[in-house]
């Protein structure tokens, strides 16, 4: 199975909804008077960039920054603040949700790298529910029995991501999808979806327009998918 390096702001994304999706996430909520302010600057974050992102087509927009403190200050100020706010932990991750009146809610989530590093923080307000894909993007490919779960695009970088559910063994459906790009002009690059060889995932890079295209399939029938044009 190749290693799928997305863009960093791409996999970072793609977090928020595997977080809640493991099976050793805990979950806790406190009781309390909230003290007020917002998730995204309570920290006294240092910015780095704030992207507009459509999910399902659903407008939002994405905050990424750097905490300069560690975990377990965050926590500690996050939950004295925000008593009411659902928190979800799972490896070196935490994901803080907060619910507003109208239903929208924001969330927070945190990504621990190591000792000595600054935490990555990003921040998004959703509605109260996303809306269910209507379509596939033409962007993006998808096996012939998928069942779209999920798609992000980033205008400023016309980038796409999306996931998609397959009964196709990886091999099977990695075939399937590479027979499909080639004939529209894609080429594999690492091989592993040639004939005979069981791949699980594919780079594909396509000339004109210029652009690259990354697929890779799980044993559990989850697919992930994501395309850049490159100009």
């Amino acid at each position: 199975m190749i290693f799928m390096r997305f863009s960093t702001l791409v996999i970072a994304v793609s977090v928020f909804w595997c977080v809640t999706a493991r099976a050793e996430v805990f979950t806790l909520r406190l009781k309390g008077k909230a003290s007020g302010g917002s998730l995204d600057t309570c920290l006294k974050s240092t910015a780095l960039l704030t992207e507009p992102l459509h999910i399902n087509g659903a407008g939002t927009e994405l905050k990424l920054s750097l905490v300069r403190m560690n975990l377990t200050e965050i926590l500690t100020l996050l939950r004295k603040q925000f008593p009411d706010a659902e928190f979800a932990a799972g490896g070196d991750t935490v994901l803080v949700k907060q619910l507003f009146p109208d239903g929208s809610h924001q969330r927070l989530l945190l990504v621990y790298f190591g000792d000595f590093l600054p935490i990555l923080q990003l921040a998004m307000t959703l509605p109260p529910q996303l809306p269910r894909p209507k379509s596939w993007p033409d962007e993006l490919t998808i096996t012939s029995d998928g069942v779209p779960l999920r798609y992000l695009y980033f205008p400023k970088r016309d980038s796409w991501y999306g996931r998609f559910k397959t009964a196709a063994a990886p091999a099977q459906a990695l075939a399937e999808v590479n027979r499909s790009l080639r004939a529209q002009g894609w080429t594999p690059m690492t091989g592993e979806a040639s004939s005979g060889y069981r791949g699980q995932g594919e780079i594909f890079l396509k000339k004109q327009p210029l652009a690259i295209m990354l697929v890779n399939f799980s044993p559990n029938g989850m697919a992930t998918v994501f395309s850049r044009r490159m100009k």
